[in-house]
């Protein structure tokens, strides 16, 4: 029997399309995951204005700015994030936490908006959000009901830029 205390939510998750890590510096992270478990190459983006559009932070209009990193592993997008500028979900990790796992997301939703009302329906708002190049996504409220850990959402990832580079080149 469900526990009263969690709430719940009538979506099925077809799959966690990403796990994602904070990280206090890019390239060390890479270089970790990529020493030790073989994770690469990295395409690295830089998420700031004036690719980076309608950012959201805690219900306002917010500005911040990170980088990131993405490596395939399996049918698993690995994602490092080291926040730039700004009071963000990636700082507040770091201030709390310190680097490690942050959030996992699923990408593979046939109505995106249907899944954002039910999460805020059941009391899991969106934390931050944003849009980049045409990139739409969003962060829930689920740290206490998933053990400190986030999730995300995002809507039309066909139209992610070319990355700043490859790591390593």
């Amino acid at each position: 029997m469900a526990s009263p205390d969690i709430p719940q939510l009538d979506v099925e998750i077809p799959e966690i399309t990403q796990v994602a890590f904070v990280v206090e510096d890019l390239e060390d992270g890479m270089d970790r995951f990529s020493n030790i478990l073989g994770v690469g190459p990295w395409d690295v983006y830089r998420f700031e204005p004036p690719a980076l559009t309608d950012r959201t932070f805690r219900g306002e209009s917010h500005e911040y700015a990170m980088r990131l990193a993405l490596a395939d592993v399996g049918e698993t997008m690995l994602e490092l994030i080291e926040p730039l500028e700004g009071p963000s979900i990636y700082t507040e990790h770091l201030d709390e936490h310190g680097e490690g796992l942050h959030h996992v997301a699923c990408f593979a939703f046939e109505d995106t908006h249907a899944v954002i009302d039910a999460f805020e329906d059941a009391g899991m708002p969106v934390i931050q959000s944003g849009n980049f190049d045409g990139v739409e996504y969003w962060y829930f409220d689920t740290a206490d009901e998933l053990n400190g850990t986030i999730f995300e959402t995002a809507a039309n990832l066909e139209a992610i830029p070319e990355p700043e580079m490859t790591y390593p080149e």
